[in-house]
């Protein structure tokens, strides 16, 4: 996947695509486009964010405008109809969100906007602090009560987004953070008299992100407020926090997921500083796409 960087300057000039089946498309006039497609089964913890089933599409040129999008999904929807894709599946395909010449025929074919992937470059980071809230590292010793809000996060996340939420969630988001706090991932939790009301899970040094430009990023994962203290300044107050250590320790910015449905998540990071880079665009079960 080539040609990125000149879509928007935190993309890198080259992404790849990983291995897969080659797909191929012919346009009118005899030119042919191609992708690669790759078969995801997400299982246990990663199945709370996606399909069990995921057929994920990437053309492999970034200037292949919106006739030659549209000839992929076509092929990738005559593939398809050798396959069995069931309920729990769906076909993705992940874009510059900036490149909004393609949007018409991801429409056309079923596919929505499911998830972006957010940037926030290194900037100063306003003092907030909301009143009778204090924020600190977590330890092992708060798994459990984080753990509580990070369902609550789920199954909002599940009604507006991407999620899942599986019989076993609550077991698997417990195991999840007891091991992200074992490795010493930065967890901050806030408190109000001493009740926890808000958590931030993030990664750092976080994986190389290959789809944004050269860097050290920290990820912001997950950001839970309980729906009691919603709108107290407990998210603004948390991310303040997080996003000065994160800095302090050498990140060139931070990156997150979040659903263009949620209207909560949605608006709150714009605020805080964040813009679209990737859009990730869905359609649920895959034998959906038209």
């Amino acid at each position: 996947m080539t040609g990125f960087a000149a879509l928007d300057p935190l993309l890198p000039e080259t992404v790849d695509p990983g291995a897969g089946e080659r797909l191929t498309a012919s346009l009118p006039d005899g030119r042919e486009v191609e992708g690669v497609l790759y078969r995801a089964r997400y299982e246990g913890w990663a199945s709370l964010w996606h399909s069990r089933r995921t057929w994920e599409l990437a053309p492999l040129d970034a200037g292949l405008g919106g006739e030659a999008m549209s000839a992929l999904l076509g092929a990738l929807r005559q593939r398809l109809a050798r396959e069995s894709p069931g309920p729990d599946s769906a076909c993705t395909v992940t874009w510059p969100s900036l490149d909004t010449g393609v949007v018409p025929a991801l429409l056309r074919h079923g596919l929505t906007p499911s998830a972006v992937l957010a940037v926030r470059e290194r900037a100063p980071v306003p003092e907030v602090r909301a009143g009778g809230v204090d924020v600190r590292a977590a330890t092992g010793a708060d798994a459990e009560d984080l753990a509580g809000l990070w369902l609550d996060e789920l199954r909002y996340a599940a009604l507006v987004g991407p999620a899942v939420e599986r019989p076993d969630a609550a077991r698997r988001l417990l195991a999840e953070l007891r091991r992200t706090l074992a490795r010493g991932e930065p967890v901050w939790l806030a408190e109000a008299e001493g009740v926890p009301v808000g958590l931030a899970v993030c990664a750092w040094p976080a994986p190389a992100p290959d789809r944004i430009a050269n860097g050290l990023w920290a990820r912001v994962g997950t950001v839970s407020v309980a729906p009691e203290a919603r709108g107290t300044g407990v998210g603004r107050t948390l991310m303040a926090t997080a996003h000065r250590e994160l800095l302090a320790r050498g990140a060139h910015g931070t990156y997150l997921f979040y659903s263009p449905h949620n209207a909560l998540s949605s608006v709150f990071w714009h605020r805080q500083g964040y813009r679209p880079l990737w859009t990730i665009w869905e359609v649920r079960p895959a034998s959906a796409l038209s």
